[in-house]
């Protein structure tokens, strides 16, 4: 009895191990080799309100598949998707990454998002997963920790507001969080930000330099990515506010990055 239940544990193991993704119905041709199908995520893509997800759709061409296929990608009203659409040549590498979009506003739930192959000749194929947006927690607040930068006159200087606690992000995916300029009532002036590593690498950063016109919202959506071989453990980040004229002020956030 215990040699039975042992093997039905390694069994369940190896099942879990093996399933990747869900694949859709069997596209191009029925002959054997001559097919394909899109392998999408499995479980439901969590992305939290106003933040930006990546997800990996894939190819999986038979053997004597040679064909291009243009992948179409439809998400639910309330989030979006891009690429909308794609052409995977057959000499292109069969893995499409996706960057899904979630307003602050959007309704809490889960969103259908379709993908359709259509290859050159054949028959064309579709699937379906799902993206379940939550709401932030506690650890996507903002503080205003930095100096005021600027000038130390009333209502002439700013701040930069980061995350609360750390961020956490698997190897190899990209997060989107938030940096915000806290402007004095009286500071009308661009805002030059800079974000680096402390020290270190694994991590790269969308926009790394970017200014902040007087004009402009004072929130910078900032995609941070983790790469697949990043050491795992926490990252320093630093963010440098430099006005056109007066102080500059710094700050500092916490990256976490954990296994896939």
């Amino acid at each position: 009895m215990k040699k039975v239940i042992a093997i039905m544990v390694v069994l369940t193991l190896v099942l879990a191990t093996v399933s990747l993704g869900t694949d859709s119905p069997k596209g191009g041709s029925v002959v054997k080799g001559e097919g394909f199908k899109i392998d999408v995520p499995t479980l439901d893509v969590k992305v939290k309100q106003g933040e930006t997800q990546s997800v990996t759709i894939k190819l999986q061409r038979d053997e004597s598949f040679k064909q291009d296929v243009k992948l179409v990608i439809v998400a639910a009203t309330g989030i979006s998707i891009e690429p909308e659409k794609v052409t995977v040549k057959a000499s292109d590498k069969p893995v499409v990454e996706l960057t899904i979009t979630v307003p602050k506003d959007a309704a809490l739930g889960e969103y259908k998002v379709s993908v359709t192959g259509t290859p050159t000749t054949g028959e064309a194929t579709s699937v379906d997963f799902t993206v379940k947006v939550v709401a932030p927690d506690a650890g996507y607040t903002l503080k205003s920790d930095s100096d005021k930068g600027g000038s130390t006159l009333k209502g002439e200087g700013f701040k930069i507001a980061v995350p609360t606690f750390d961020t956490k992000i698997k190897q190899g995916e990209t997060q989107s969080v938030t940096i915000s300029l806290e402007r004095g009532e009286s500071f009308k002036q661009d805002v030059t930000l800079e974000i680096r590593l402390f020290k270190g690498k694994g991590l790269t950063f969308e926009p790394a330099k970017v200014v902040v016109n007087a004009s402009d919202k004072p929130d910078v959506q900032l995609m941070i990515t983790a790469l697949k071989d990043a050491d795992l453990g926490e990252y320093k980040v630093s963010v440098t506010g430099t006005p056109t004229t007066g102080e500059p002020t710094s700050t500092e956030f916490n990256v976490k990055v954990v296994a896939p």
